[in-house]
């Protein structure tokens, strides 16, 4: 057991000298042996090890005999010892998590807490524990992350048990004649893992003894696989702004990895788990325009050859009264700001048609103001002559919809003379007779519009 423990530290690089080592201690045959084991070892490894024990506040009298046996198991080996008290009922009653979820929780922050920034965290999982882990994720429809099993490295978090039978730790604690507690809900049938332990696990084990070598060997090498498709997921990623993928990028690669890619980013984008049916959600978006509501109130949206994940801006109306003197001026607007500028009748030759499009006659201005849109508005284009609604044009114009609202126009009553964007109208824009007129530009985001 000793050459095993010792081969799995040594092939993943588990600790490093000087490496100060928290070991999450329950008390059962398998954290005393992991406990017993890291200490026996530490002048080899030249490490520090010490324990922590979670007391979640389950089990009444129970759970206070339990930490009790681990004070005193500590101080028969001269190990040091801390525990914390956590209350996980009452944690996970308003949480809405599962007893054993917030459990989980409750006991990785407080073992983060206690190893610090630069500690190293070792948990007693065995290869039981990953054959029942793989279970349980194979009858939720995992991915292939979920049937490589426990890492045996992660973070800082390392397991050196992994490969390890509970079998073969039950023999290591019989020939140390080490004593260990054994928890009452293990033989419950309320909780998931445990079912797999009990009724599952066996089942398997008759129809093929080595069970657990097998799924162990099966991680291993799914392990292998999974970097591989993590390379690969990094170097198609690399140097592309997340918040506006090219869809190309994306389409032309193997489902597979195309599907990786986008579990990376909707992560990292809501911050939290994210379902296969939202990956294939947003992987449709791939292929057509659309937009697809992710949790935590992240959109998804395919538009103009783009993955986006738009910021929706809630744009109060406005209306802002429009100078008519002291130019050049700029308005400022909730999403932007217009800069205009004055020209007289010689100036209409010189100009470049980009500016002229949004040129508006000073003698067709009164009593004007810049404000949003409204329900009705209709817009005349200078150009084209042609008239319809301003949704219409913003449809064309292709708009994204959470900045319609911010797009200001020029406005004479129910008139519009002048359209961001989009130009000035027929009505306003200059003719042979003008004498002044104003070009109005509009900088959203940055983002110039005339």
């Amino acid at each position: 057991m000793r050459k095993k423990v010792l081969s799995c530290v040594r092939e993943y690089a588990m600790f490093q000298q000087g490496d100060r080592v928290t070991v999450g201690f329950s008390g059962g045959a398998d954290s005393c042996c992991l406990l017993h084991l890291l200490y026996s070892l530490q002048n080899e490894l030249k490490i520090s090890v010490s324990a922590l024990h979670i007391h979640h506040g389950i089990r009444g009298e129970e759970a206070d005999r339990d930490a009790a046996f681990c004070k005193a198991f500590c101080e028969k080996y001269g190990i040091p010892f801390a525990i914390e008290y956590v209350h996980v009922p009452h944690t996970a009653a308003k949480t809405g998590e599962t007893t054993e979820e917030c459990a989980r929780r409750l006991r990785y922050e407080a073992l983060f807490a206690a190893a610090g920034e630069t500690g190293k965290i070792s948990t007693a999982h065995t290869a039981d524990d990953n054959a029942e882990t793989v279970l349980w994720n194979l009858t939720r429809g995992t991915g292939l992350a979920g049937l490589c099993g426990i890492p045996p490295v992660r973070e800082n978090i390392v397991r050196p048990l992994l490969f390890c039978t509970r079998r073969e730790v039950e023999i290591y604690c019989a020939q140390k004649h080490l004593e260990f507690v054994t928890d009452s809900t293990n033989f419950s049938s309320d909780y998931t893992r445990n079912r797999i332990r009990h009724e599952v696990l066996p089942v398997l084990a008759d129809l093929n003894p080595a069970v657990l070598e097998s799924v162990t060997r099966m991680c291993s090498n799914l392990r292998a696989e999974n970097d591989f498709s993590e390379t690969l997921c990094d170097s198609l990623l690399q140097n592309t702004d997340t918040n506006a993928i090219p869809l190309d990028l994306l389409k032309n690669q193997p489902k597979a990895l195309a599907c990786r890619a986008l579990k990376r980013v909707l992560q990292e984008k809501t911050g939290g788990d994210i379902a296969a049916t939202h990956i294939e959600a947003v992987y449709a978006l791939l292929f057509k325009n659309g937009s697809v509501t992710l949790p935590g109130g992240v959109t998804a949206r395919s538009r103009g050859g783009v993955l986006e994940f738009p910021k929706i801006m809630s744009a109060e109306p406005f209306e802002i009264p429009f100078p008519t003197e002291n130019f050049p001026a700029f308005v400022s607007l909730p999403q932007g700001k217009v800069s205009i500028q004055k020209y007289t009748q010689k100036d209409l030759q010189n100009l470049h048609k980009d500016l002229l499009a949004n040129a508006v006659d000073c003698a067709k201005i009164s009593n004007t103001v810049l404000r949003s849109r409204r329900a009705g508005d209709r817009f005349t284009h200078g150009k084209r002559a042609v008239t319809k609604s301003v949704k219409k044009w913003l449809n064309e114009l292709g708009v994204a919809p959470e900045r319609r609202d911010g797009v200001p126009l020029l406005a004479q009553g129910s008139e519009i003379l002048w359209f961001g964007g989009c130009g000035a109208s027929r009505l306003a824009k200059p003719t042979e007779n003008t004498k002044e007129f104003l070009v109005l530009t509009y900088i959203c985001g940055g983002n110039t519009n005339e």
